[in-house]
């Protein structure tokens, strides 16, 4: 059993007033930018709309600023899944990398790093 558990408000799962306010902090130290999209890419700029926990809450991680890391939708998704140990989703029209697979995608423009 992974210890994941989403039941509840989210004030109840400790998401309140406290933590919205800690989460805009992450949003600005981190330049609304994804983490993830730029360790993995540096040129690769993504908006980060999420914060995450680097290391799960359910496998003994905490609030601390240096445990989060704002965070795109689709590398939220992808490391929640891997975090409850499912395999990580892959948004349609996408490759595994996340580049849409469709060369004449704005993304695409002047080639993928």
């Amino acid at each position: 059993m992974s210890g994941w558990k989403h039941a509840g408000s989210t004030t109840e799962r400790g998401y309140g007033a406290a933590w919205q306010k800690l989460r805009e902090r992450i949003l600005k130290r981190d330049n609304y930018l994804c983490q993830p999209c730029l360790a993995a890419t540096p040129s690769r700029v993504t908006v980060a709309r999420q914060v995450d926990h680097k290391k799960p809450k359910a496998k003994g991680g905490d609030d601390s600023e240096d445990n989060l890391q704002a965070i795109c939708d689709p590398c939220h998704l992808a490391k929640s899944a891997e975090d409850r140990g499912h395999s990580a989703p892959r948004p349609k029209g996408c490759d595994l990398s996340g580049w849409p697979t469709d060369d004449g995608h704005g993304w695409n423009k002047g080639g993928r790093p």
